[in-house]
């Protein structure tokens, strides 16, 4: 990206015959005693040197001024997973997902604002440090820190017991919605001798114990966030009812079917995005 830089700078720099992109303090003060330069120049030139970070660089720009997107994305996805019809490789890589997103969420969405070399390279004892700071919402289903203790449990399984743990662990949906999981001692503290904390998984379920997937699947893997946030919230499979419900409006056949597909849709693209990359 180029910078605009201050005229009186340009010209100080031609005529003392230095190249005025390169800035350090010891030209700047030579500048600021020969050319006395306004504040607001320098603090431009300043910027140059050590420029402002970006907020949470790889959190989905059209979402970083949206406090709600992290928590809106945990709520849709949760559907997904407590719903009975998905598969227990997909619910796996949906609790990546969620886990991931806290990651590079910003901090006013209720994450930690890493960068993607950050969270592909975070290991456990970063994590523990960094555990305190991940928001936590009312609603459980929406909660980060909720999210981040199931990939917990999910890793630590993998680490320190069978894939036919990890299998159960994944056909398994959260026994109580009202329940805040955070709260609880950690089911799998072996999360804490893991390598990484975003490892790929294959088709038949397995989970990488000893590297991160490769950046190309956390691009991947963002898009599906973005998808899901987005697109129409998801809808379960139906179950049938023990009890008789209260009325709600009726919609016709056609809207409903129009419904239903609009959600299948969204639900099989990021399905096939989380599948195709690990």
């Amino acid at each position: 990206m180029t910078i605009a830089l201050p005229d009186l700078w340009t010209d100080w720099c031609s005529v003392t015959g230095r190249p005025a992109e390169r800035v350090d303090e010891t030209v700047l003060a030579l500048f600021s005693r020969q050319a006395g330069p306004s504040r607001a120049v320098l603090a431009a030139l300043r910027r140059m040197i050590d420029p402002e970070p970006t907020v949470a660089p790889a959190w989905p720009h059209v979402h970083k001024d949206d406090p709600g997107s992290l928590h809106r994305l945990m709520k849709r996805a949760t559907i997904l997973i407590q719903d009975p019809a998905t598969h227990w490789v997909f619910r796996l890589r949906l609790r990546r997902m969620l886990f991931a997103a806290v990651l590079i969420a910003p901090p006013g969405h209720g994450g930690l604002g890493l960068d993607r070399e950050g969270a592909l390279g975070l290991g456990p004892i970063e994590m523990q440090r960094l555990r305190p700071r991940i928001g936590v919402a009312p609603d459980p289903q929406s909660c980060p820190a909720c999210a981040v203790w199931s990939w917990l449990d999910v890793i630590g399984t993998n680490n320190g017991w069978s894939h036919q743990s990890v299998r159960a662990l994944g056909r398994r949906r959260d026994q109580k919605d009202d329940e805040h999981r955070h709260l609880l001692r950690d089911a799998s503290p072996d999360w804490l001798l893991c390598v990484g904390m975003l490892p790929a998984i294959d088709r038949w379920g397995y989970i990488d114990p000893y590297s991160s997937m490769h950046p190309s699947s956390l691009s991947a893997v963002i898009r599906a966030m973005n998808a899901l946030v987005e697109g129409p919230v998801p809808v379960p499979a139906p179950v049938p009812d023990s009890e008789p419900r209260t009325a709600a409006r009726a919609i016709s056949p056609q809207e409903e079917e129009r419904i239903l597909a609009r959600a299948d849709e969204l639900t099989a693209r990021v399905a096939k995005i989380l599948r195709e990359y690990g």
